[in-house]
C-alpha cells in the first residue's frame, strides 16, 4: 500500500534557506558596487570632458552637452540596476536549484541531498516499503553530512572583492577630490546641477568692442574711428564697414597670455582661426590690448560670430550682425500756392529741378527704407541744424515750412534703431522761384526813330507772366515834359496792339504839347498778381525813343535811304547782269560738250604713233565738272539777288509806312512808292527769280547730257534777260522819283524863304510903327 512522503528536515530547508538568502545579498553588494563604479566613472569622465578643454583654451562643456551625460549615467544605472541586480533578484531558486548547487560543489555527498529534497517536494505518493526505505536512507545520509557544508565555499569572493574595492576606490577619490579641491568640487556638482558656474581661468580675457574705421574724403580708411561696445555679446555694424576688433588681457591674472586666437564664422560658411596683434610689450599697464583689423573684417558683407581664445580663457558667442544702412527711398512735397497764383495745392516728388513759388506754404515727407529713431537736418544755406528724434521709430519724415522764402538745399542724416547711419547724408533742395515781373515785348509799326509831331505811332507786342497780369499800360512822355498814361488791354494770349495820335494830344485840353526838336520816349508797363510784398512786380519792354522833327527833315531822312536802297538795287542789278554773263559761258561750253571729248584735246599735244599723250577723257571730265560747279555758283547767286530784292522790298515798304504814320502820304507818293517799286520788285523775287532757280536746278540735273542741256540754257539766258530788264525799267522809276523828290526839296526851299522874307517885312512894319509912336 502506499503512503505520503515525509516533508524535509528542518536542518535541511534551514541551511537552503541560508544559501538563498547570502546569494541575494552577494547580488545586491555586487549591483550597487558596479553602480558605484559606474557613477565615479561618469563623475572623472565628465570632469575631464568639461575641464580638461578649458586649459586649452577652449570652452566648457554646454548645457545641453551636460545634459547629454546626466542622461548616460541616469540610464547605464538604470540598466546595471536591472542586469545585475532586479533581473537576478527575481530569479526563483527552489530547495532542488540550491540542492544542487551543493550537490555540485560537494560530490561526495552523492546526490543524496538532492534525491532527499526531489522526495519531499515531489507530489506522488511512495510506492511501497522498499521504497520508503531507501529514502529513509538517502535522508540519514544527507542528515550526516550536513555538519561538513560550509555554505561560504559555495561563493567566489574575488569578483565581489574586486568590485567592492572599485567602489570603494571611487569613493574615496571623490572624496579626496572633494577635500583637495573643495571649489573645483563644488564647481563641478554645480555644473552637473546645469547651472553655467565657469571653470576659473588662470588667464583672463575682455571683448573690449569694435572701432568702425571712417572714410576720408578720398575714399580711403582715415584715422577717425568710433567704438561700439557689445551688448550682450552682439553689436552692429552697417553693411560694407571696415572694422577693428579689440581684445584685451587682464596683467594682474595668473597668466598673462603672449597672444590671443580669433576663431570666426561668417555667414555664408567661412570659417578661420587667426591670431590678433599685440599691441605693446609691457605688461605694467593694467591691460594688454589685442586687436584685428583684417579679412574679414573689412568691407563687412555677412554677419560673423567669432570667439576669443588667451592661453585658457575663452570668450564665446559674440557676434558681429551686418545690417543695412538706412536710406531715403523717397521724397516729397505738398505744397500750398500762394492766393495770388491762384493754383490749386500739389503733390510731387522732390527732384533737381523741383521749384515752388515764393510765399508756398511747404510740407515736406520723407520714406526711409527701415525704421529710424532720429534725423538731423542741415540746413547747407544757413547751416543750421534741427534734430529729430522718434519713439516709436517711423518710416516717414515730416517737415513743415510756413513760408518759403528762399531756396531750401538740405542734407539729411538718418540713424537707424540699431545705431546705423547712412554712410552719405541724403541732399535735396527746393527751389523757391520768386515771381519774375511780366515779360514785355514792344515794337514799333510804321515809324523810324523820327516823327512829326502829328505822327500816329502803333504798337503791337506781347505781355506774358506765370500766373496773370493785373493791369498794363503805355507811357508817353516828352523829354522835360509831361507823361501821358493810356491803359492797355491785351487778348488771352497777352498779344496787344495800340495806336497813340500825338495829333490828338495837340489840341488845348490835350496833355502833351510836342514840337520839334522834342523827344518823346514811349515805355510798355506790366504788372502781375503777386502780393507778397504789398504791389505786384512791374515788367517793361525796352523804351522807345523817338526824336520829333519837321515834315520837311523826316523828308529828308526817308529820301537819304531811298537813296541808299537804289544804290543797293543798282548793285544787285550789276550782279545780275555778271550771272547772264556766267550762263553765256555755260552755254558756250555746253556746245563743246556737244563735240565730244576729242574737242578738249590741246592742238599742240606731242603724240605718239599715233595717239594723244594726254588724256582727253580726263579733261572732259574736268571741263563737266567745272560745268557744274559754274551751274551750282548762277543758283547761288540768283538766290542771293533774291534775298537781298525781298530786303530792298521791305525797305521801301517801311519808307511808305512812315509817310503814312506821319500824315504825309500823298496820294501821288503813295502810288509811285507803290506802283512803280514796290510791287515791280516784288514780281522780281517771285515769280521771276524762283523761275530761274527752277531752271537752274534743271541744268544741274543735265549738265553731262548736251542734247536737253542747250534749251535748258536758253531758257536760263531768257529768264535772266527779263530780269535784267525789269530791273532797268524799275531803276528808271526810281530816278523818276528821286527828280520828283528833288523838286519837292526845291519847292521846299522856296516855300520856306517866302516864310523867311514874310516874318522879316512883318518884323520891320512893327519896327517901323514903333519908330513913329517914339
Amino acid at each position: 500500500m502506499s503512503t505520503s512522503r515525509e516533508p524535509l528536515p528542518e536542518s535541511i530547508t534551514s541551511l537552503l534557506d541560508t544559501l538563498r538568502g547570502r546569494i541575494r545579498r552577494y547580488v545586491l553588494i555586487e549591483g550597487f558596487a558596479t553602480i558605484l563604479i559606474w557613477l565615479a566613472l561618469v563623475f572623472w569622465i565628465g570632469l575631464a570632458l568639461d575641464y580638461v578643454p578649458v586649459t586649452f583654451g577652449a570652452s566648457e562643456m554646454p548645457v545641453e552637452a551636460r545634459i547629454v551625460l546626466l542622461g548616460i549615467a541616469g540610464l547605464g544605472t538604470l540598466w546595471i540596476l536591472y542586469s545585475m541586480v532586479l533581473s537576478r533578484l527575481w530569479v526563483s531558486m527552489p530547495y532542488r536549484s540550491l540542492a544542487l548547487l551543493i550537490e555540485r560543489r560537494y560530490p561526495q555527498l552523492g546526490e543524496c541531498l538532492l534525491t532527499t529534497v526531489e522526495a519531499a517536494e515531489s507530489p506522488h505518493a511512495v510506492a511501497d516499503a522498499y521504497e520508503q526505505q531507501m529514502l529513509d536512507k538517502t535522508r540519514h545520509d544527507a542528515l550526516a553530512a550536513l555538519p561538513e557544508i560550509k555554505i561560504s565555499e559555495l561563493f567566489d569572493p574575488t569578483p565581489l572583492w574586486r568590485k567592492g574595492l572599485g567602489a570603494a576606490f571611487a569613493v574615496v577619490t571623490i572624496g579626496v577630490f572633494a577635500l583637495v579641491a573643495f571649489a573645483s568640487f563644488q564647481i563641478w556638482i554645480s555644473r552637473l546641477a546645469l547651472n553655467d558656474q565657469a571653470w576659473p581661468r588662470l588667464a583672463r580675457m575682455e571683448v573690449l568692442g569694435i572701432e568702425i574705421l571712417e572714410r576720408d574724403n578720398d575714399g580711403s580708411e582715415g584715422s577717425t574711428t568710433v567704438l561700439l561696445p557689445f551688448q550682450d555679446k552682439v553689436v552692429k555694424v552697417a553693411r560694407g564697414s571696415s572694422v577693428r576688433l579689440l581684445a584685451a588681457a587682464d596683467t594682474a591674472a595668473s597668466y598673462v597670455p603672449r597672444y590671443a586666437t580669433l576663431v570666426y564664422r561668417t555667414a555664408d560658411g567661412l570659417s578661420d582661426s587667426v591670431r590678433m596683434q599685440r599691441m605693446g610689450t609691457s605688461e605694467e599697464d593694467e591691460q594688454l590690448p589685442f586687436v584685428y583689423d583684417r579679412k574679414p573684417l573689412i568691407g563687412m558683407a555677412n554677419s560673423l560670430e567669432f570667439d576669443v581664445i588667451g592661453y585658457d580663457h575663452k570668450l564665446s558667442g559674440y557676434r558681429i550682425e551686418v545690417v543695412d544702412r538706412p536710406f531715403i527711398t523717397s521724397s516729397e512735397v505738398d505744397a500750398v500756392l500762394p492766393e495770388y497764383t491762384e493754383l490749386l495745392p500739389r503733390k510731387e516728388v522732390v527732384s533737381g529741378a523741383t521749384q515752388l513759388p515764393v510765399g508756398s506754404e511747404v510740407t515736406l515727407t520723407m520714406t526711409t527704407s527701415k525704421p529710424i529713431v532720429a534725423a538731423t537736418l542741415l540746413d547747407l544755406s544757413t547751416q543750421e541744424t534741427k534734430k529729430l528724434t522718434f519713439d516709436p521709430p517711423v518710416t516717414t519724415i515730416e517737415q513743415q515750412y510756413a513760408r518759403l522764402s528762399r531756396d531750401l538745399p538740405l542734407e539729411v542724416s538718418l540713424e537707424d534703431v540699431d545705431g546705423i547711419a547712412n554712410e552719405i547724408p541724403y541732399r535735396l533742395k527746393i527751389s523757391a522761384a520768386p515771381d519774375m515781373a511780366p515779360a514785355v515785348e514792344m515794337r514799333p509799326i510804321g515809324i523810324g526813330s523820327a516823327i512829326t509831331k502829328d505822327a500816329r505811332i502803333q504798337l503791337e507786342g506781347r505781355i506774358q507772366d506765370d500766373f496773370g497780369v493785373a493791369r498794363s499800360w503805355i507811357e508817353v512822355q516828352v523829354v522835360g515834359g509831361a507823361v501821358l498814361e493810356i491803359p492797355l488791354q491785351t487778348d488771352a494770349e497777352g498779344k496787344f496792339t495800340a495806336l497813340i495820335d500825338l495829333k490828338d494830344q495837340q489840341t488845348p485840353d490835350g496833355i502833351l504839347r510836342v514840337e520839334p526838336d522834342d523827344k518823346v520816349i514811349i515805355t510798355v508797363f506790366a504788372q502781375d498778381k503777386c502780393d507778397l510784398d504789398g504791389e505786384g512786380n512791374i515788367g517793361t519792354a525796352d523804351r522807345l525813343q523817338l526824336d520829333v522833327v519837321t515834315p520837311d527833315k523826316l523828308l529828308s531822312l526817308l529820301e537819304g535811304r531811298e537813296l541808299d536802297l537804289r544804290r543797293r538795287f543798282e548793285q544787285i542789278r550789276d550782279e545780275t547782269v555778271r550771272l547772264r554773263e556766267d550762263f553765256t559761258r555755260i552755254q558756250f561750253d555746253a556746245k563743246r560738250f556737244a563735240l565730244g571729248a576729242k574737242e578738249f584735246t590741246p592742238k599742240d599735244a606731242p603724240s605718239e604713233e599715233g595717239k594723244p599723250s594726254v588724256n582727253t577723257e580726263e579733261l572732259f571730265r574736268k571741263a563737266l565738272d567745272l560745268q557744274r560747279l559754274r551751274i551750282q555758283r548762277a543758283y547761288q547767286a540768283s538766290k542771293k539777288a533774291d534775298g537781298e530784292l525781298v530786303g530792298i522790298r521791305i525797305g521801301f515798304e517801311e519808307i511808305r509806312a512812315e509817310l503814312t504814320s506821319n500824315r504825309m502820304d500823298t496820294t501821288a507818293r503813295k502810288e509811285r512808292l507803290e506802283k512803280m517799286i514796290i510791287e515791280p520788285i516784288k514780281q522780281l523775287s517771285d515769280p521771276m527769280h524762283a523761275q530761274l532757280q527752277s531752271t537752274t536746278q534743271q541744268l544741274e540735273a543735265l549738265y553731262d547730257q548736251p542734247e536737253p542741256f542747250l534749251p535748258v540754257v536758253e531758257v536760263a539766258l531768257e529768264q535772266t534777260d527779263a530780269i535784267i530788264l525789269e530791273m532797268e525799267r524799275i531803276l528808271e522809276k526810281m530816278f523818276d522819283l528821286e527828280n520828283f523828290n528833288e523838286l519837292m526839296e526845291k519847292m521846299r526851299l522856296l516855300i520856306d524863304a517866302q516864310t523867311k522874307l514874310r516874318e522879316e517885312t512883318e518884323d520891320l512894319r512893327k519896327q517901323q510903327i514903333l519908330d513913329l509912336l517914339d
